[in-house]
């Protein structure tokens, strides 16, 4: 009798699985829909349902299944009768004309070839021959490309139900072809009521906060929650607590994280220290106490951003008072900033070991960092800073000769700030660069020659705005030429600039724009009747360029008078 029982057991999952679309918990448009389809006879010849595991995707496809071929189904219903020889045989898995492949373990396009032969043949038994494809994203490109044309034009007797948590990875033309449909996670209500059901069935006891835990393990997954929900029934047998869950699943107790995370916020590294060796030693996963802090302060941000989650039912009534008590001692940017911290430690324990001193080493760092300024105060500390940068630059302008100019009095600022450059003056002097043109001529006046030289022989414009240029990337070898222009123009226009390239090859270099327009004027030159008559008379002349006589004028006035002013010396 004890081997019969042990031989007839079956897990929770699959003893209450869903046999019509009326016990599909958490699905209600998609049930709806299906319902329609079925009865108004518009059925798809492909459907796709995704979603994350356990939330009735291969459930889902197995009732359409039912649905189509059950044999005693009246027409203005799409439930299964559930008793007739199809219903039966798609229940137990070997009915012929329905067939379920599980592509994880058949990726290759000799399986789809097999389906894509089998497609031809009539169902047996059944009105459709129906393809039930679980984790199809599994796929090889190959076979995807092999299934495509036999999924836009199947044969009328054929249907196919994909499946997938991996929606993303399936070839578009595959989506397009399929009537895609999104299950949801189940919401907690949903998930709780659906377990306390089956616990009454099973007469099974299990305190509130205990099922919490279950369903905040299961995170919207049915299959996970009755998967937990039968382990700590072996654990327990038939009265569950939260003691039991908590052992189970190696989780630490929540009073001990929220006690640990408010001994961090307090800076107590020696009683934080104490906590977390305590929670430890009680058998919690390094791992889960980190991702327990996690999910505390996650927990505190939502108080911050919504405090009703307080008064949430589903949520134990220590860890709302609690919270709520701490959300208000704890700033946004401080929790912020521990949630940073701790989420790149937990990266980190994930991929490294000793994980207990690990462990220690990480909330040192939360402590010590939580010691240092908040954002809040940083801000200002620089505000203060730049106010007095400020004041100090008005001292030393009213103090100033009337011989100084104002370069002297910025080089006496920036050799009394060591060299930093006040962002406020950078600011308030900023010169204005409306084209590429003027952009590369700011080289010339700075001096710059070298890169005003690549800048106008070499770099082709793509783009530009003022503040944002993007530059063709073909002739660029230096990695850092676009960085080192971008920190010359914003010193020198009192605003930061963003350079960036592109492969784009649509523009000109300002060396070859100034050669178009020369050749342009010479080729107008040519046709002036006395230009013609000096052409015409030397024959061997040409044309190679053309100078303004003012600006050769105004560089030998310019010239002249600089050695003026050297002999009056």
């Amino acid at each position: 009798m004890n081997e019969n029982t042990k031989q007839e057991y079956r897990v929770l999952a699959r003893k209450y699985r869903p046999q019509t679309f009326g016990n599909l918990i958490g699905q209600e448009t998609l049930v709806q829909t299906l319902k329609n389809s079925i009865i108004n006879n518009r059925i798809a010849h492909a459907y796709l349902l995704t979603g994350v595991r356990g939330v009735g995707k291969t459930t889902t496809a197995r009732l359409i299944a039912m649905s189509l071929n059950c044999e005693a189904r009246p027409p203005e219903s799409c439930e299964p009768c559930g008793k007739c020889k199809s219903c039966i045989s798609i229940r137990g898995d070997h009915n012929i004309d329905v067939i379920e492949m599980d592509a994880a373990s058949r990726t290759g396009v000799d399986d789809i070839r097999e389906i894509i032969d089998n497609v031809k043949y009539k169902p047996v038994n059944c009105e459709y021959k129906i393809f039930i494809i679980d984790e199809v994203h599994m796929l090889s490109k190959s076979a995807f490309n092999a299934l495509l044309k036999t999924l836009e034009e199947p044969p009328p007797h054929i249907k196919f139900i994909f499946a997938t948590t991996e929606v993303k990875k399936i070839p578009i033309t595959i989506i397009s072809r399929c009537q895609r449909f999104d299950l949801h996670r189940i919401e907690a209500d949903n998930l709780i009521a659906h377990l306390n059901n089956i616990a009454d069935k099973e007469k099974i006891k299990i305190n509130k906060e205990a099922m919490a835990l279950i369903i905040r393990a299961a995170d919207g997954s049915v299959r996970d929650g009755l998967s937990l929900f039968d382990q700590a029934i072996a654990n327990a047998k038939d009265q569950i607590t939260t003691d039991t869950i908590i052992s189970m699943l190696g989780l630490a107790d929540r009073g001990n994280i929220f006690d640990l995370l408010d001994a961090i916020f307090s800076g107590d590294a020696k009683t934080s220290l104490k906590i977390y060796n305590k929670i430890y030693q009680a058998g919690a996963d390094v791992l889960m106490i980190f991702d327990e802090l996690l999910k505390v302060t996650h927990f505190l941000t939502q108080i911050k951003i919504s405090p009703d989650i307080k008064d949430d039912i589903h949520i134990p009534e220590f860890e709302r008072s609690k919270g709520a008590e701490m959300a208000e001692k704890i700033s946004m940017s401080s929790l912020g900033i521990v949630w940073q911290v701790l989420f790149k430690g937990y990266q980190e324990l994930q991929s490294g070991f000793h994980l207990f001193q690990h462990g220690e080493m990480l909330i040192i760092r939360l402590i010590y960092l939580y010691e240092g300024p908040s954002p809040d105060d940083l801000v200002k500390k620089i505000t203060n800073n730049i106010e007095e940068k400020e004041h100090k630059n008005e001292s030393i302008k009213i103090k100033s000769s009337n011989n100084e100019t104002p370069a002297t009095i910025n080089k006496v600022i920036e050799t009394e700030n060591n060299g930093q450059v006040d962002n406020v003056a950078k600011l308030s002097n900023s010169i204005p660069v409306k084209s590429f043109r003027q952009f590369v001529d700011l080289f010339y006046q700075k001096k710059e020659g070298m890169l005003h030289t690549y800048l106008y022989n070499n770099v082709k414009l793509v783009s530009f705005k003022e503040g944002e240029i993007v530059i063709n990337s073909e002739a660029i070898a230096d990695p850092h030429f676009c960085r080192t222009i971008a920190k010359y123009i914003s010193k020198w226009t009192g605003r930061i600039w963003q350079v960036s390239t592109s492969s784009s090859n649509i523009g000109k270099t300002l060396y070859e724009e100034d050669l178009l327009a020369q050749q342009k004027e010479i080729e107008i030159m040519k046709n002036d009747p006395q230009i013609k008559r000096i052409l015409n008379k030397y024959p061997g002349v040409k044309i190679h360029s053309i100078t303004d006589i003012h600006e050769t004028l105004d560089e030998t006035i310019a010239s002249k008078d600089i050695q003026q002013s050297i002999k009056e010396k």
